[in-house]
């Protein structure tokens, strides 16, 4: 582990009478993390930066992941609101994964994390790569700007 100097807390301008959040903007800030926690949540989003997936595709896409818990994150998700599930009256059943307007737009947010986690994480090399480098195959173009490392922004 690297030795970090921790810089002291510095306040610009823009923070002039600053008290903190309201107990209200806790709460909803809380209930976003929330939404995007647990176990493979982030790995699902990243394969979806890709465009839909039908289950069996995002399986193959995260190795080690059981049905289970592909089932239970997918349904999170989607109750949060970050996927759609767009089930095909098809023979045999058909279902596809995507990101929601709101999964897109955490991309920002996902680029903001992982700049500050770069910034102040002591073990970091950043020379490796921040998210692995095959977690978004077949990239769409039309969602090149939203790239974060390998698969964000």
């Amino acid at each position: 582990m690297k030795n970090q100097t921790i810089a002291p807390r510095a306040y610009g301008e823009d923070c002039d009478g600053c008290t903190g959040p309201e107990p209200i903007d806790v709460m909803r800030f809380q209930r976003a993390i929330r939404a995007i926690t647990g176990k493979w949540k982030i790995e699902i989003v990243c394969s979806l930066v890709a465009g839909p997936m039908r289950f069996g595709e995002l399986r193959r896409a995260l190795p080690g992941i059981t049905q289970h818990m592909l089932t239970e994150q997918l349904r999170d998700l989607e109750r949060n609101g970050i996927v759609i599930r767009t089930a095909y009256a098809e023979i045999p059943p058909r279902v596809e994964y995507a990101l929601s307007q709101a999964g897109i737009d955490l991309m920002p947010t996902f680029a903001t994390l992982r700049d500050w986690a770069l910034r102040y994480d002591a073990d970091s090399d950043e020379a490796a790569p921040s998210f692995r480098d095959d977690c978004a195959p077949g990239f769409r173009d039309d969602l090149a700007p939203l790239r974060l490392g390998s698969c964000w922004l």
